[in-house]
């Protein structure tokens, strides 16, 4: 398995300093984050620029595994829905320019006058269809577990079920079943078993559970996942794609430095700090 890093926790980095980033604490892939700003804008996603992105992420001897694509399936409307198929295509137009296989796809917040089951359903309905767009392009939507419509292992597994294609699978980020419920570390356990078969692209954060039983975000290894156990249940399903560390634990960077705690200096040291020893402790995990 390759050890790589998820740009967007590493966002405010320009983009070229985060290859040598990267490189420099011994990753050698990272699904590559869309959000709009991101890398101070120095991401080029033109036709133009699509080509040197390729050419900067092959110079420093790297790849990119993923890449991170939004989208919002929980709705029904038919002008919204078209918006979102032609999102999915671009994204997936971007995936091949840049040789990517992988787009990590998200399934919407909760909408207001909506029940969970029908937002599910939704879910399942519009990712029908992107998956056979999917299909056109050769490229996989791995859908993440993030915020509360499909934030379990059952709900996960009824869409990646219910949709049925080989071109939408997971993307099993092992904080997020804690962060946004109030799922205990055990349960997240028992749902990184019930997907593990659909997982294609994986995100890693630890955590610890504070006295307000708040969840907080700490670098890999000093929080409450064992992360042989996790690797273990993705060796048990014949997983070889790449591990991906997420060190969020600083909290939102808009309100940290509009407040004064940190500087922007500051705030992307201690993302450095943590994203280093992420990997660090997740290539003392693998034996590398």
């Amino acid at each position: 398995m390759e050890l790589g890093v998820v740009t967007l926790s590493i966002g405010f980095m320009d983009f070229l300093t985060v290859l040598r980033f990267i490189k420099e604490i011994g990753g050698t892939t990272m699904e590559l984050s869309t959000a709009d700003g991101v890398h101070n804008n120095t991401l080029d996603f033109t036709p133009k620029g699509r080509s040197s992105i390729v050419d900067a992420v092959r110079s420093e001897g790297l790849s990119i595994t993923s890449l991170g694509g939004y989208s919002d399936f929980t709705i029904s409307d038919p002008d919204e829905l078209r918006k979102q198929f032609e999102n999915i295509e671009w994204y997936c137009q971007l995936a091949v320019d840049l040789k990517v296989k992988i787009v990590r796809v998200m399934a919407g917040n909760a909408k207001e006058g909506l029940s969970q089951s029908q937002m599910v359903d939704n879910i399942i309905s519009g990712f029908k269809v992107a998956a056979k767009i999917a299909e056109k392009y050769g490229v996989i939507l791995a859908l993440e577990n993030h915020g509360t419509v499909v934030n379990d292992g059952p709900t996960l597994l009824r869409v990646a079920e219910s949709v049925g294609s080989p071109n939408f699978r997971v993307t099993m980020d092992t904080g997020n079943f804690c962060w946004y419920t109030d799922n205990t570390v055990d349960e997240a356990y028992r749902y990184f078993e019930q997907v593990a078969p659909y997982v294609a692209n994986v995100h890693l954060k630890d955590l610890v559970v504070g006295d307000d039983n708040k969840v907080k975000f700490v670098p890999l290894g000093e929080g409450l996942l064992d992360y042989r156990r996790i690797i273990d249940i993705l060796d048990g399903v014949g997983y070889q794609g790449a591990l991906l560390c997420e060190y969020e634990g600083m909290g939102d960077p808009r309100v940290l430095i509009a407040d004064g705690i940190f500087t922007r200096d500051e705030f992307v040291n201690e993302l450095q700090s943590g994203t280093r020893r992420s990997l660090v402790h997740l290539r003392t995990v693998m034996g590398a």
